[in-house]
Formats: structure tokens, sequence, C-alpha cells
């Protein structure tokens, strides 16, 4: 990213992007191998047509594809993405015959609201950039997010101080670069596209031309021809982006002692990136010491635009392909019926049809058992309840503290064993048989030993 020039704007109108134009071309002067992307605003396209009449406009086909899906649906529409991206017009062709065959409709409807250029096999090789979007814009945008708030003025002064500290820094990164040729990252980038040349085959013809067959599977796939003198490649890929990937590199691989830097285009060389950020953007006072300005005319507010009526302020909506981190959600589409909006195993399905609830065994005892009276119920005796009727039987002095659960009901010995529900046992049956005199058994606790500490 390389700031260069920006403005501020009330509106995007067909005045303001030719005044912006216009002042644009006096900084840059005349380049002759220049592009402009845009991002399908009609007006900005009739200003850079009528300002720099001899660059190659281009339009971010992001943007050209938020507009289709807004009119057609479908997967067919996927195949624009590969056919955008493709170097070859064969593989161009390919795809958008793909798409033209399912909807003829979408060819009327490209050359008409799109008629600048989105495809890379349509880019001109001696503009060493393959971008088929404005994403540089874009991250520009979010680059200066956080001053947006400020006024005109500050905002400006924020965007300058932003910028200053981007070339000094890079500034310095230039000065470190001695006795390179080439840039690190593209450096980098070389490396990472060596991985896959174990499945080229290089067949030399002349001295700086061969012959590279890719394969996959012992199978042939595609045969393309490189020319190492004219830094060419009949897939396009080293002349549209001025570096040399997969088939330029197995064949500058068979060379004796290749120079890389031979093989690379000079945009991407230490001097250039010297020489771009060899101007140095001046410091200027706060606002309080700047010159007061002698004008001619006195400068008025701007005209007020005509009051209609107010509508309620929103966030930004996010696009469909802004969600899911920037890929296109598509409905589900079923196996089965071929419906659209559910799976399989769903009961959306019409084949699969209504499912049966299942509902839980009825347990007819605990059922029997709910029906019985108050009556009927007989309450199980506990140890608390056995050691009352003791006390009651007992002829010895009863102490006060055997007197505190006397206000509870008791329950005659007998009743225990004969009307009690549940099974007899030999412990209930020896607490409620058990002599006044005789002490009740006490609980023993189980005792767990302790571990050993090693």
């Amino acid at each position: 990213m390389y700031p260069m020039a920006f403005g501020f704007f009330d509106a995007e109108t067909t005045d303001n992007w030719t005044w912006f134009m216009e002042q644009l071309a006096v900084c840059i002067g005349h380049v002759e191998d220049l592009a402009i992307c845009t991002d399908a605003c009609k007006g900005l396209e009739n200003v850079v047509e009528r300002v720099f009449p001899n660059c190659e406009e281009r339009e971010c086909f992001r943007h050209l594809m938020e507009n289709l899906t807004k009119r057609k649906t479908g997967t067919v529409y996927g195949n624009l993405w590969p056919a955008a991206r493709a170097f070859r017009s064969e593989i161009y062709d390919y795809h958008m015959d793909k798409v033209l065959s399912a909807d003829p409709d979408v060819g009327d409807w490209l050359y008409k609201h799109h008629k600048i250029l989105w495809a890379r096999s349509k880019f001109s090789p001696k503009i060493k950039c393959d971008f088929i979007t404005n994403n540089v814009a874009e991250s520009w945008n979010a680059w200066i997010k956080e001053f947006k708030e400020l006024q005109v003025d500050a905002l400006a002064d924020a965007i300058r101080e932003k910028t200053a500290a981007l070339w000094a820094k890079r500034r310095k990164i230039g000065e470190k670069l001695e006795g390179r040729n080439i840039l690190p990252a593209i450096v980098t980038q070389l490396k990472a596209a060596t991985r896959g040349l174990a499945n080229m085959r290089v067949m030399k013809g002349a001295d700086d031309t061969a012959e590279v067959t890719e394969l996959h599977n012992s199978v042939e796939v595609y045969r393309h021809v490189v020319y190492l003198d004219q830094q060419k490649c009949t897939c396009r890929e080293w002349q549209l982006t001025g570096k040399p990937f997969s088939h330029a590199l197995a064949a500058i691989s068979k060379q004796r002692n290749p120079i890389m830097d031979d093989f690379v285009d000079p945009v991407f060389s230490v001097s250039c990136f010297r020489a771009a950020y060899e101007g140095v953007i001046p410091c200027i006072t706060d606002k309080s010491q700047w010159p007061t300005a002698n004008k001619d005319f006195k400068l008025q507010p701007p005209v007020p635009k005509p009051r209609t009526v107010p509508r309620q302020r929103k966030n930004m909506i996010p696009s469909c392909l802004e969600k899911g981190k920037g890929k296109i959600r598509r409905q589900v589409k079923c196996p089965r019926c071929g419906g659209l909006g559910h799976r399989q195993s769903s009961q959306k399905c019409p084949l699969n049809g209504t499912k049966k609830r299942k509902r839980k065994a009825k347990n007819i005892a605990t059922k029997a058992r709910k029906k019985k009276t108050a009556k009927e119920i007989v309450e199980t005796p506990t140890r608390s309840k056995v050691a009352r009727v003791q006390l009651v039987d007992s002829p010895a002095r009863v102490t006060r503290s055997q007197t505190r659960t006397t206000g509870t009901p008791t329950i005659a010995r007998e009743g225990c064993s004969q009307d009690s529900p549940g099974p007899v046992t030999r412990r209930r049956l020896a607490m409620t048989e058990a002599t006044p005199s005789q002490p009740l058994p006490p609980t023993k606790k189980k005792l767990t030993p302790k571990k050993k500490q090693n």
C-alpha cells in the first residue's frame, strides 16, 4: 500500500470526481503504463475515461459479483471467479461457457453494465499488477478507521502524520537492504513457488528456451514453453506479474549458476523501493500558528441541501460476500428430494414423513402406589421413632434429654413389623423386640486407611 492522494467531499458526484482526478493528473504527470481500478461507480468510470484517456481502466470484481448476486442466484455463477482469476484466455472461455450455457442473459448484462476490464486474461502485460479487486483501497480505509470521527482539519492532519511515519519506517528499511537487488518479500514468494517443481518435467530447446510439462500422477496435464531471454511463458503468469513462477522456475533451475536478478522485473528491486520513499513529508505547526491568507473574496458556507423526510441512521449492512469470512452463503440442498433449505435427515424433507414421538414406558407399580389413600400408606419406622416407643414403655426415670421428642407421634412395636409395606429384616425385628434395659447398638463408622506417601 502506497498512499498517494486523498480528498474530502460531501458526496461522490461527477464534478467532485473530475476535480480530484484533474489534481491527481497534475501530481503524477504523464504515465505511459497506467491502470486505474474502480469500484463499479459509473460517475468515476466516466471521469477516468475523460481525464486519463490512455490508461487501462479496470473494475473491482468483488463489487461486480455483489451487483450480480442482487439479481441472480445459483451455484453456476461461481464459475465467474475462476474465469476472472485465469491468466489464459482458453481457461476464461471454458468457465464463461458454463455460465452462458446456464443463463445466456448474463453475457448481455455484463456487456451493458460492466464493459471495463475485470478478468486477468484481458489485462495488459506491460503493467505488472494482476489484482482483480481493490482490496488495497479497502485496507487503507481500515488503516485510518480510528480517525474518521475527527473534524476535517484534524482528520487531514492525522492522515498526514500516519503517512509520514510510514514513509520514515520504510525509508529506514530500504537503508538496511544493502547488498540486495530483490526485495525480501519477493524472494520469499519465489522460494514458496519452488516446492512444486518435482511435478515438472523440463526439456531444453535453445539456450534460453525450454518446454515444461506439468505432471499429475505421471500423467501430462499442461505443457508450456518458457522464453527466459524475453521473460515470457505461454501461461502468461510471468508477463502479468513480473515474477517467475512454477514453469519459469523449473526452466531456470536447469540453468548453470542462474542470477535471479535477470528474471525478476525491476519494479520489485530494492532501488525502486528506495526511490519510492526518498521524498519526505514536511512537518507543520499546529493550527494556531498558521498564517492568515488574504483572499480577494469572502468564502461563504456551503449551500444547505433541501430538507427531506428524515430517516433513522443505521450501521452499514454487510453484503452477502462479507458474511462468513468472505465466503458466499448458499442454501443447503437435500440430496433426496432436491429441495433447498434442509438436509437429508431433516423432518422438512417430504420423503422422510412424520416420525413417531418416542414415549417412555409407563411404570405400573408407581401408578398403582399413587392411587393409595393416606390411610392405607403405612409409615416406615426409623431408629428415632423406635426409641420413642421404648421411652413410652420404659419403667426407668425419663430425663430431659429423652423428652425432647415427646411431641412427635409414636407407633407401636407390633405395627412396625406387621403393617410395614417393606420387608422385615433381622435388624428391624431386633430393634422392635429389644428390652427397655438393652441400649441401642451404636453405629460403626467405616474407617478408610490413609494412603502411604512415597
